[in-house]
């Protein structure tokens, strides 16, 4: 088993539809009922993609429990926290880290030793739409909602709404009872 192989720590009750990517040099971490799709034939929307969960040295990656995820891609250079009951879209992209050096100097003669990377975490409930990319430094606050394919550079309030390219606004999230 591939999780096995990879060193990650995991919970009973989890599903893998499809072939996932995992390169775990640093901790790794998975709750109870963990679900997750990956590939067009386990869901069609990002199913140009499959799940890849890359974790680089003394980072940590924790999912918690009852958490779906489609055809998204992690990577964790310092932490990525995903608490329990939240939905990740197909598609989605969650990084904590530039990748390269925002200097150009840097970047061209150092080989981008210099890289920002600060952790995020996704608060309970959090439901992150379709070709959403959540970059570093991020929170998003319990019950959030993020709209599909919109891209979040700063934190996120408890119960809101966001959308678009930059992230804003939309609304509230409507607590009530739905029944």
């Amino acid at each position: 088993m591939i999780l096995r192989n990879s060193a990650v720590s995991f919970k009973k009750d989890f599903k893998i539809q499809g072939k996932i990517i995992v390169q775990n040099s640093g901790l790794f971490s998975i709750g109870d009922k963990f679900r997750c799709n990956s590939g067009q034939v386990y869901n069609p929307i990002g199913g140009d993609s499959s799940c890849q969960f890359i974790i680089r040295e003394n980072a940590v990656l924790s999912i918690g429990s009852n958490v779906g995820i489609s055809n998204s891609t992690f990577v964790a250079t310092t932490e990525i926290v995903i608490e329990d009951d939240v939905r990740i879209g197909g598609s989605c992209k969650i990084w904590d880290t530039d990748f390269h050096s925002l200097d150009p100097h840097i970047r061209i003669k150092e080989h981008d030793k210099i890289v920002n990377s600060k952790p995020i975490r996704i608060g309970k409930g959090a439901f992150i739409g379709a070709d959403t990319i959540i970059l570093k430094g991020v929170t998003l606050g319990e019950n959030a909602v993020i709209g599909a394919g919109s891209v979040v550079s700063k934190d996120i309030p408890a119960n809101e709404i966001w959308a678009g390219n930059p992230v804003r606004f939309i609304k509230k999230v409507d607590l009530s009872d739905e029944s």
